[in-house]
């Protein structure tokens, strides 16, 4: 078994279509199962519920096909990230948590510095809690279903058919490309809702050029993602952190920058935060994903044994 890997007998040009076909089922599931009149109503409780039952199906699908086409005798469960001989069960949640909470260091101290506490202090139950059955399907949405079904199919499943083609260098960064992709129906649905807006209706190039940011910041968590996938082995480190960057969001950065001359010394401090955090996180990046950390010694599996020395 030495050197071998689950599709290595399929050319690099029919696993970028078996990759490009992912992504685009998963899409398009989200919108065929979806009532023709709520199509792009992301938010619509019937909306939510059907793209809960789509992404499953596309998600079981994917594992199906992944499993009965892969090579004999390969564990695929393992190369998906679902072992079984881990170490220690916390260290999958909380090292990559640290981890993450490090690169986030300046935008959480930003937000908790500028947060209205007084405010909250009296309305916390309203603005912290789902207040009824709709935001909590959305809430499941952002942080239990997305991710999950999410990074099965775009970390899991893409890397675990790439690697018997590329380096896993490459595949870090190629693999992301398919997620930041699928992502683009997002900016479909936000020129369906500008159509109805009949107040402050943005023009179609601010439109492409948010979704373009947003592009690029889903392109780079998704490389954060996949190196945490690979060099943990595991699926629970990649998920769990796709969950916490859903809730901390997109750090606020044109704030930093629009502040102004009298918050000198409050923006500076902001910025020491944010080198520091970007430190912390690159000096123990290495460290907190070494590969012993997480599973025990399974030398039949190549992709694992690559990154352990």
């Amino acid at each position: 078994m030495e050197g071998v890997s689950p599709f290595d007998y399929l050319s690099f040009i029919s696993t970028i279509s078996i990759c490009l076909t992912f992504s685009i089922v998963y899409v398009l599931g989200l919108y065929i199962l979806s009532p023709s009149s709520r199509r792009y109503e992301r938010n619509h409780p019937n909306v939510i519920r059907r793209r809960f039952i789509s992404v499953f199906i596309v998600c079981s699908l994917i594992y199906l096909f992944l499993k009965h086409t892969c090579n004999p005798n390969i564990n695929i469960n393992a190369w998906l990230g679902f072992r079984t001989n881990i170490s220690s069960i916390w260290k999958l949640f909380c090292y990559p948590i640290l981890l993450t909470l490090m690169l986030y260091l300046g935008p959480i101290i930003q937000w908790v510095d500028l947060f209205d506490w007084r405010y909250y202090k009296y309305n916390w139950k309203y603005h912290f809690l789902c207040r009824n059955q709709n935001e909590r399907l959305i809430f499941i949405r952002n942080y239990l279903v997305a991710p999950f079904t999410e990074e099965f199919v775009f970390r899991s499943s893409i890397l675990c058919l790439l690697y018997s083609h590329v380096s896993l260098f490459s595949a870090i960064f190629l693999s992301p490309l398919f997620f930041g992709l699928a992502h683009f129906h997002h900016m479909v649905e936000h020129f369906k809702q500008n159509h109805h807006e009949k107040h402050n209706r943005l023009s179609a190039m601010t439109i492409i050029l948010i979704h373009l940011f947003q592009f690029s910041y889903t392109y780079i968590f998704g490389v954060y993602s996949s190196f945490l996938f690979i060099r943990t082995g595991h699926f629970v480190p990649s998920f769990i952190i796709h969950t916490l960057c859903n809730g901390l969001g997109i750090p606020d950065v044109m704030n930093l920058i629009d502040m102004q001359d009298g918050q000198a010394y409050r923006k500076f401090f902001y910025m020491v935060c944010y080198v520091i955090g970007l430190w912390l996180f690159s000096m123990n990046l290495y460290f907190l994903t070494q590969s012993n950390l997480y599973y025990s010694n399974d030398s039949s599996i190549a992709i694992y044994r690559h990154w352990s020395h």
